[in-house]
């Protein structure tokens, strides 16, 4: 299901950037394509789909929310590959075939617009409540935040984050929340359900940066920490789950073998 699942996810995001960027130059096309088609954290897009089934929907039906943020951590993460971003975003995958800053700025700014484009176009009464999620999970309150934090950290400066959250909730855990509050809300869920569904995708997030980060280090003991809190945070996504039937694709994407 899995498998199938990321395979339908990538083809699907394929297919609307190759009817959205037609007119557009080759090269800009292929960046866009050769972007979405790495399968860095691709799990991470399709807790919206599990989570779509938790709530007593379809996979099918969180679909929309899994492609738009496949498509905004495609973006952003393109964007850390700028000439720049040098030795700061080192564990992170280079997506586009060769160096190109230029190239990099603008698919990534092209890969934003589009998944907010989609959400706008494709989601009926959910639309705009689902383009407030995305831009507040990858903006000043998500992913743009830690990433700033981080390049602060590799200049020597240690700065805290305001609400006093995580610097690893903001860089992974919020999209991962998008996904998952996504899929739950396209499935008509709850504000109960909405809240445990935004949970979850906070703790495997965050559990996928540990993961990470735990890959690039060379220590042992900071490599046994890392892989005992990523199991920490998946014990506790899994608590919120359960094991019913309807919780199979939650539980198959926590326990993945990159969490164990």
């Amino acid at each position: 299901m899995l498998d199938k699942l990321k395979q339908e996810l990538v083809d699907t995001a394929n297919q609307i950037i190759s009817e959205s960027a037609q007119k557009m130059p080759g090269a800009f096309q292929n960046a866009l394509h050769s972007c979405i088609e790495h399968n860095y954290n691709l799990e991470l897009s399709l807790l919206a789909c599990a989570s779509s089934r938790w709530c007593g929907s379809t996979e099918d039906s969180g679909m929309p929310a899994a492609i738009a943020a496949l498509m905004l951590r495609a973006g952003i993460t393109v964007h850390l590959e700028v000439s720049d971003f040098a030795g700061v975003f080192e564990r992170l995958p280079q997506l586009l075939d060769e160096k190109d800053d230029t190239l990099a700025i603008l698919a990534g700014d092209g890969l934003i617009a589009l998944a907010i484009e989609y959400l706008a176009g494709n989601c009926g009464m959910h639309s705009a409540r689902l383009v407030s999620e995305a831009v507040k999970a990858v903006g000043a309150g998500g992913m743009l935040s830690g990433l700033s934090l981080e390049v602060d950290r590799a200049d020597g400066i240690e700065t805290e984050v305001p609400d006093g959250r995580s610097l690893l909730e903001l860089y992974s855990g919020q999209l991962a929340r998008f996904a998952s509050h996504g899929g739950a809300l396209l499935a008509g869920a709850s504000d109960m359900m909405l809240d445990d569904a935004a949970q979850i995708g906070v703790l495997t997030g965050r559990a996928k940066f540990l993961v990470r980060k735990a890959e690039s280090s060379k220590n042992r003991d900071e490599v046994r920490d890392l892989g005992f809190q990523a199991r920490t945070l998946i014990e506790l996504a899994e608590t919120i789950a359960g094991h019913k039937p309807n919780a199979a694709l939650f539980n198959s994407i926590m326990y993945l073998s990159d969490f164990i």
